[in-house]
């Protein structure tokens, strides 16, 4: 082998022991001198001992052996980091002065898987000062390691060890001598970087449980080996491969940016209405967004460069044989994926599935919450024993019911920041919901989403149900509701005074399907901007939204119509879309309705949605003001769909001033008439906490129902027994009325009578046949 071989192998090792002795110089050896310095000036970033207690307590002598019994394992570190020094040395000594090496080249080898394996376990053990996130999740040798620390320690093991002059002769010949193999090599090359890209750009980060990282790595080599069998080009299927994995992990990337959350199977039916308002968000790359562009490019170009043999010309043989292995494979994922086997069995339904995707991989778990939300099946269930939980809701006599106007309005992302986090702003946000009392009740609403998707909180109110009994990821308006089903406005249409009722949301008709749902609700009256976009100046919609005060006018006009013609009793829901997400886009208020906060150095984005809440609130006192003139008794409800989506910087900011309250599913609501009613609140104040837990959204239709006076429902009566002793149940959980919390019905004492509530409410979504209609209205 002559010298310029050996020089060019040893060269790449020469670089290697560069990049090792930087990794030390960026990890432990910052870590180990900065550490060392904060022990000498008597503070502990870690363990927060305060500077000045600390050196009052202990001498120079105690700092000095704190400082070497905590840091012995990086002196150690340090030592082994300048092996590869130590070894290059005697390694180019061996190659070109055999004669001075005393007999060390027939020891070389040996040498090599030494030094190879201390490079193993220093990478394996190494600490870092910088994210968690991308150094733990795997427990091996010992130690927590990752996906990273793996990959780079067998790295630095393999080029110890290896040969290098006579594995790059062997590369070369590989193709030629080996081409099965080298396919083989190949597809399983190309599969792991298109499962990287993907889980760099979601919750994994490529720390997904060790047991499910073969099956992350196994549904690209599926679909590379289905694509060459189709087309008899490896390449293609790799190609295909590395981009679908990039635009899988790119539009989850965005999603969760503008929602917070990554997309699941029932997301898929409703992308016509995520297109819709994408253009108000503004997407900003971030590293994963490069790093995953950096591995496609480099995959691409790879597979380029490579040379496969060329393809000989085939009969209807070996079409007939490509055509039987394709089908074979399509009935083999159809049948693993109906069993589970494809995804391991994994539950694809938990209530916070960011965290779910983060232990298993993205494909896995969305694999098996589309497979849970395609069959949404009840084990034991019988109409009968929903019939029997019904006779069980307590008489409610009534012999006069009224028949107020009543108005709903579910107001878009409208919630208040306060409860969750430590914030002090200019002037309050909320003042006139705060100053009402007369005649109102008011407080925290209990939410099953955060961010999205606004129609799962129409659809708990609606039709008096909770996504607790759903598979979470679940959109029902889109998947769910494709019959007539008993809701709130055929509750009131079947009123002893019937009610005349209108949908109202000033948006596109085809979100969420809502035209096709709300006709299966029964409204009479459906109403949506393309109605009257027109009626209203550029200057009612702010940031290409219709403003709630618009919005509000319009209900007003469309009662003063409706009442031009009928005295029914009239009901209207409405969605409203002021508050919707992407306040990076700018927002201009009014001088009084400019908010700030005051207390720490906001980002605009965070600004911009207080200055809207507080344009809502002046609004709904603009409603309120109307209605109070109004005749007819009248009672109003209002809450928020659920907690605002904002962008990473505004939530890395608020994260450092969280509050006690860790949970971001609260939302306020407050129901107010014009007539006597009982006086509640819950929200706080000044001088008072805010008490929550106390109403879900499930319940909250009832409960107006109920304030209102009309004719209830068994279904409702039935609610309203049930929320005495569980006040609050959502997605996330269930509450009972001690304020005791519990993660599923198994955990919860009243286990009994929430599975009677399951039982009464698949009859009211999913039995077409056995519905209990007359129950529910």
């Amino acid at each position: 082998m002559d010298k310029r071989k050996f020089r060019n192998s040893n060269l790449l090792f020469v670089l290697l022991a560069v990049v090792v002795i930087i990794i030390y110089l960026l990890f432990d050896g910052y870590n180990m001198f900065k550490h060392s310095f904060d022990y000498m000036r008597g503070s502990n970033v870690y363990d927060n001992v305060a500077s000045t207690d600390y050196r009052e307590e202990v001498n120079g002598s105690d700092i000095i052996k704190d400082m070497l019994e905590q840091h012995y394992a990086r002196a150690i570190n340090l030592i082994i980091s300048l092996f590869p020094i130590v070894f290059i040395t005697l390694r180019f000594h061996v190659s070109f002065s055999p004669k001075t090496s005393f007999g060390l080249k027939k020891w070389m080898p040996y040498i090599r898987l030494i030094f190879g394996f201390i490079f193993f376990y220093y990478v394996m053990t190494i600490k870092t000062v910088f994210s968690h996130e991308l150094f733990t999740n795997y427990y091996s040798f010992g130690h927590w390691v990752s996906f990273f620390r793996i990959i780079g320690a067998f790295a630095i093991l393999g080029c110890c060890i290896i040969d290098w002059p006579n594995l790059i002769s062997a590369v070369r010949s590989f193709p030629s001598f080996h081409p099965k193999l080298y396919k083989v090599v190949f597809i399983l090359f190309i599969a792991l970087w298109s499962c990287m890209i993907l889980e760099f750009q979601v919750g994994s980060r490529m720390n997904m449980a060790s047991s499910l990282l073969l099956y992350n790595i196994l549904y690209w080599i599926i679909l590379q080996v289905f694509v060459d069998v189709i087309t008899r080009n490896v390449k293609i299927g790799s190609f295909v491969s590395l981009g679908l994995s990039y635009l899988i992990g790119l539009i989850n990337d965005i999603v969760f940016q503008f929602r917070g959350n990554y997309v699941m199977f029932g997301d898929l039916t409703v992308v016509r209405t995520a297109m819709e308002v994408a253009g108000n968000y503004t997407y900003k790359p971030s590293f994963w967004f490069w790093l995953s562009l950096g591995l496609l490019l480099s995959a691409v170009v790879i597979t380029i460069i490579l040379k496969f043999p060329k393809r000989s010309k085939y009969g209807v043989r070996e079409v007939l044989l490509r055509s039987g292995i394709a089908a074979s494979i399509v009935v083999c994922v159809i049948l693993t994926f109906t069993n589970g086997m494809l995804y391991k069995n994994i539950m694809g339904v938990a209530w916070n599935y960011n965290e779910s995707v983060a232990h298993t991989g993205y494909i896995p778990y969305f694999l098996s919450n589309m497979n849970s939300i395609a069959k949404v099946e009840l084990e034991g269930y019988d109409a009968q024993l929903a019939a029997d939980a019904l006779d069980k809701a307590p008489e409610y006599v009534n012999n006069t019911y009224a028949s107020p106007n009543i108005i709903i309005i579910q107001n878009e992302a409208f919630s208040d920041l306060s409860v969750l986090y430590d914030i002090e702003t200019n002037q309050d946000y909320l003042p006139y919901i705060h100053s009402l009392t007369e005649n109102t009740q008011k407080g925290y609403l209990n939410m099953s989403i955060t961010g999205g998707p606004t129609a799962n909180s129409e659809f708990e109110v609606l039709t008096r149900s909770t996504l607790q009994f759903l598979p979470y990821g679940a959109v029902p308006y889109t998947q769910y509701i494709n019959a007539d089903i008993p809701s709130v406005p055929q509750v009131l249409e079947s009123q002893p005074t019937p009610y005349h009722t209108v949908a109202y949301h000033p948006y596109y008709s085809s979100g969420y399907s809502r035209t096709n749902v709300y006709t299966h609700f029964g409204f009479d009256e459906i109403v949506f901007e393309n109605n009257f976009r027109g009626d209203f100046p550029e200057s009612e919609l702010p940031r290409e939204y219709l403003s709630d005060s618009s919005d509000y006018k319009r209900v007003e006009q469309m009662y003063e119509d409706f009442r031009s013609s009928s005295d029914e009793p009239w009901f209207c829901f409405n969605v409203t879309i002021q508050n919707h997400g992407g306040y990076t886009q700018v927002f201009e208020p009014t001088e009084e309705n400019m908010i700030y906060v005051t207390n720490f150095q906001a980002t605009e984005s965070i600004n911009s949605y207080l200055s809207l809440i507080k344009t809502s609130d002046e609004a709904f006192k603009e409603l309120i003001e109307y209605f109070s003139q109004c005749d007819e008794p009248t009672i109003i409800a209002m809450y928020g769909d659920h907690q605002p989506s904002l962008d990473n910087d505004a939530l890395e900011v608020l994260a450092t001033h969280a509050g006690d309250q860790v949970n971001n599913y609260y939302v306020p609501y407050v129901i107010w008439a014009n007539f006597d009613i009982e006086e509640v609140n819950t929200l706080g104040d000044a001088e008072h906490e805010p008490v929550l837990n106390t109403l879900s959204t499930n319940y909250f239709a009832s409960t107006v129902l109920e304030i209102a006076g009309v004719e209830l429902s068994d279904y409702d009566r039935y609610l309203l027994d049930l929320h005495e002793s569980v006040p609050a149940i959502t997605a996330i959980g269930i509450w009972d009325s001690e304020g005791n919390y519990y993660p599923s019905i198994d955990a919860c004492p009243y286990s009994d009578e929430l599975s009677a509530l399951q039982m009464v409410q698949y009859n009211l979504i999913f039995d077409d046949d056995g519905r209990l209609t007359d129950r529910f209205v």
